[in-house]
């Protein structure tokens, strides 16, 4: 299935994508539920099929399977109306939203591509072939990583604001992994059965703001401040679905495609075959003494083409599009605004 939130006025719900439109899955299910007979479908299909993401996949795979029998049932139903006569398939009036607008956690996977991690060595390919050769030797297995504040997210659509103190806005189109089951010290040969689902997460970077330039203390002179580097405002677009975990049972298998355009120009082109750490050690690593919940985000990082690869003028500027692309997920499109300032 292709899940989204989508908001019909000012109510958010949640929906599958079809070729027909967006069904609402909980008032079809109340629906369904209603013609089997049931005596309190509102309440049952609460239960199982609530109108949130997060509630939908705490119902694992319980509720998928109801989701999946209930938009057959809606399909076929054409012109069917829910309990309250609201329309089951909703087509432009069902505006979509971030999937998950507050996960308990976003977990970010720093420079985890091998084009990505030697990009700024493209001036000398044998230097940059040699020190991908050198990292394949590594066997890398744990990851570096940083948090983004839930507060970030936005949804396709939604502005990518560049702060009146950033000079060097950048951009990162990164597969994320959407935690399915409540898990803890996930073993890496176990770690796709607790994924729910993949979505795009775009690492909104800011690059002059990472570094404490400011900063006389040797200690910190080289350091990297994720804090402020990777987390200003809408500095995490995700969407625009979650798509299970059953339709892409493997990501290398066939390699999920990373393509980001600025100004309709291709800037990255790559998939994640190319990534130095894998998926399931990522999980595992990230769980190890952590509790993963239902809806816990986890993005494993970028391909090469990133804006600070193609020098000063490839940094994002106001009026710039950015189109994320990983099918079949969808494409995320941002427009780069002013930042308004003080609140």
């Amino acid at each position: 299935m292709k899940l989204v939130t989508f908001k019909v006025h000012t109510e958010s719900r949640l929906g599958a994508v079809v070729k027909e439109g967006i069904v609402d899955l909980n008032s079809a299910y109340t629906a369904y539920l209603k013609e089997g007979g049931e005596a309190f479908p509102v309440r049952a299909a609460a239960a199982l099929i609530p109108p949130d993401m997060v509630g939908f996949l705490q119902g694992g795979e319980k509720a998928k399977k109801e989701a999946e029998k209930v938009l057959k049932w809606a399909i076929k139903k054409k012109g069917a109306v829910g309990v309250e006569g609201e329309k089951l398939v909703l087509g432009e009036e069902a505006h979509i939203q971030a999937p998950i607008r507050y996960p308990g956690k976003i977990y970010c996977t720093a420079v985890n591509y091998y084009d990505h991690a030697t990009e700024r060595m493209a001036k000398d390919p044998e230097a940059r072939k040699k020190e991908i050769a050198r990292l394949k030797t590594l066997n890398l297995k744990v990851a570096d990583c940083f948090q983004k504040q839930p507060s970030l997210i936005i949804g396709t659509g939604a502005p990518i604001i560049k702060p009146n103190v950033c000079k060097q806005l950048d951009y990162e189109n990164e597969l994320a992994v959407v935690i399915g089951k409540k898990c803890k010290d996930v073993k890496a040969e176990d770690a796709y059965g607790v994924i729910g689902g993949y979505t795009i997460l775009i690492d909104v970077s800011f690059r002059d703001q990472g570094f404490p330039q400011d900063v006389d203390f040797r200690l910190y002179k080289g350091d990297i401040n994720w804090t402020k580097g990777k987390g200003m405002d809408n500095a995490a677009p995700i969407g625009p679905t979650i798509v299970t975990a059953d339709e892409i049972p493997d990501p290398y298998k066939v390699p999920l495609k990373l393509v980001t355009r600025v100004n309709g120009k291709t800037r990255q082109n790559g998939t994640v075959e190319d990534m130095i750490i894998k998926i399931p050690d990522i999980i595992a690593y990230m769980s190890r003494g952590t509790t993963l919940n239902p809806g816990d985000i986890i993005a494993t990082g970028t391909c090469a083409g990133v804006a600070a690869s193609w020098g000063p003028e490839g940094f994002l500027n106001v009026g710039d599009v950015l189109e994320c692309e990983i099918q079949p997920i969808g494409v995320m499109k941002h427009t780069v605004v002013a930042d308004s300032g003080p609140v």
